[in-house]
């Protein structure tokens, strides 16, 4: 992309969420939501750097490391502008937003939104998880709306007993085939 190409406007954003089925939204906030976790990683990443408070930066801030922290604040808040679209079109179509409300949301005090029978749904949280913190992907699953990382010691042991298996069915000449 280049520093020229300029971004969706937020009403063409907001119009063309209204073809989209609800499970679309819903990725769509999760992969915004990715992002600006990765932004924030960056941030916190250039954040000495930028303050000349790193050891090899010699107490000098390095304008480049500021300006990168700038772009990302103005592009982080585009990306809140459309998880406010976005809530505001799920809205619309009368579902609930809570059960994708971020921690930053619950944190922040917004009202807890309510299903249809006045009770309160289960939220998804993320940001702020382990999994994000030394800027690397994890796996996991959303269970009653909290988010449980896979154990990858247990992944890692499971997966090496399904290769012994398959190496003491496989054919030794063929080698084995996944």
């Amino acid at each position: 992309m280049s520093n020229e190409a300029a971004p969706i406007s937020p009403a063409r954003f907001a119009a063309a969420l209204r073809d989209l089925p609800l499970s679309t939204l819903h990725l769509k906030a999760m992969e915004i939501r990715n992002s600006i976790a990765h932004l924030d990683y960056s941030n916190e990443q250039l954040k000495p750097f930028a303050d000349g408070t790193d050891p090899s930066s010699n107490g000098q801030p390095d304008q480049d490391c500021i300006d990168a922290i700038k772009e990302n604040e103005i592009v982080i808040a585009r990306m809140q502008e459309r998880i406010d679209l976005l809530k505001a079109e799920v809205e619309a179509r009368g579902s609930s937003w809570l059960e994708f409300q971020s921690a930053e949301e619950i944190e922040a005090g917004d009202e807890p939104l309510v299903n249809g029978t006045g009770e309160s749904d289960g939220g998804v949280h993320m940001e702020g998880h382990d999994a994000w913190r030394d800027g690397t992907f994890q796996t996991g699953r959303i269970v009653n709306g909290e988010v449980r990382m896979d154990d990858d010691e247990a992944l890692r042991r499971a997966v090496d007993e399904r290769m012994r298996t398959l190496a003491d069915e496989g054919d030794e000449e063929n080698g084995m085939h996944l």
